[in-house]
C-alpha cells in the first residue's frame, strides 16, 4: 500500500519520535526545543464596531433565529471564534450549529473515542476523523511554530483533516485539522484550526473513523499520493542543487 512521504522527511529526527500510547499516558524525556506540536490558530480581535454587530448575532442565536442570520453575520461569528469562513449560507449555518453543540459538550459525544478505530498512521487524508494524542509544553513560539521547555503533560484531540497541502518551499507536507474536542493538559478550543507537520502527525498514535464510503476516501488518497510524487521529486531536486552548491563552495 503506498503511504505518504512524510515519513521520509530529509528532516525528520528519530529523537523526535512521539511515544504515545492512548491507554498509558507516560511522558518521555526529550530535548528542550520540540517541533512537534500543533500551532492552533489564534481568532483575530474584532474592532468595536463588529463586536457591537457581534451582539446582535449573539442575540439572533439566543433566541433561536440561527437560520435567519445573513451571511455577513455568519461570517462575523465564524471570525468571532476563529473558525473557517469558506462555504455557501447553508455550510456557514452548519458550521456555527456545529459550534455550538461542541460547546455545549455535545463533541466526544458525537465523536466518541471508540469509534475510532482505524490506525493510519502515515496515511491520512483531507475528510479523515481522526483522534491522536501529543505531549503537551509550558511554551510555544508563534514564529518557529516549535515548542519550548519540558512537557508538563498530555492531551487528546479528535478533529476532522480539513485541508493538506505540500509547502512549495521546502515541500513539507503539512495537515489543518478542525478541533471536534480535546480533553488533556491545555485543551484546545472546538472547531479552532490547527497546523501540524505530516511527520509529526505521523508519529503519533491516529486512529480515524471509518468513512461511510470508503472507496471515496481510496480516491482523495489517489490525488494526494499523485501530489506527494511531485512534492517528493522537487525536494530531491532541492536537496541535490543544495549538495553541488554546498560542494562549489
Amino acid at each position: 500500500t503506498e503511504t505518504d512521504d512524510s515519513l521520509q522527511d530529509p528532516t525528520f529526527d528519530l529523537l523526535e519520535e512521539t511515544q504515545s500510547n492512548f491507554s498509558d499516558l507516560s511522558i518521555k524525556k526529550r530535548p528542550m526545543k520540540r517541533d512537534e506540536d500543533v500551532d492552533c490558530i489564534a481568532p483575530p480581535k474584532l474592532d468595536a464596531n463588529e463586536e457591537k454587530s457581534y451582539e446582535t448575532v449573539e442575540k439572533m442565536i439566543e433566541g433561536g433565529e440561527v437560520e435567519k442570520l445573513k451571511v455577513e453575520q455568519c461570517k462575523l461569528y465564524l471570525r468571532r471564534h476563529g473558525l473557517r469562513l469558506t462555504g455557501n449560507k447553508d455550510i456557514l449555518i452548519y458550521r456555527i450549529k456545529e459550534h455550538l453543540s461542541i460547546m455545549n459538550g455535545e463533541g466526544e459525544h458525537k465523536y466518541p473515542a471508540s469509534t475510532f478505530v482505524i490506525n493510519c498512521k502515515g496515511d491520512a487524508c483531507t475528510g479523515d476523523i481522526v483522534m491522536f494524542e501529543q505531549n503537551v509544553y509550558e511554551m510555544f513560539n508563534v514564529a518557529s511554530r516549535s515548542a519550548t521547555g519540558p512537557p508538563c503533560g498530555q492531551r487528546t484531540v479528535a478533529g476532522i483533516i480539513v485541508k493538506e497541502s505540500y509547502g512549495a518551499a521546502k515541500q513539507q507536507h503539512t495537515f489543518t485539522i478542525e478541533v471536534l474536542w480535546s480533553k488533556g493538559t491545555k485543551p484546545l478550543p472546538p472547531l479552532h484550526p490547527l497546523l501540524i507537520k505530516g511527520r509529526n502527525l505521523y508519529r503519533l498514535k491516529t486512529m480515524r473513523q471509518r468513512w461511510k464510503d470508503e472507496s471515496e476516501r481510496q480516491k482523495i488518497l489517489s490525488e494526494k499520493h499523485a501530489r506527494g510524487n511531485v512534492a517528493r521529486t522537487n525536494r530531491e531536486t532541492r536537496l541535490h542543487e543544495k549538495e553541488i552548491r554546498k560542494t562549489m563552495r
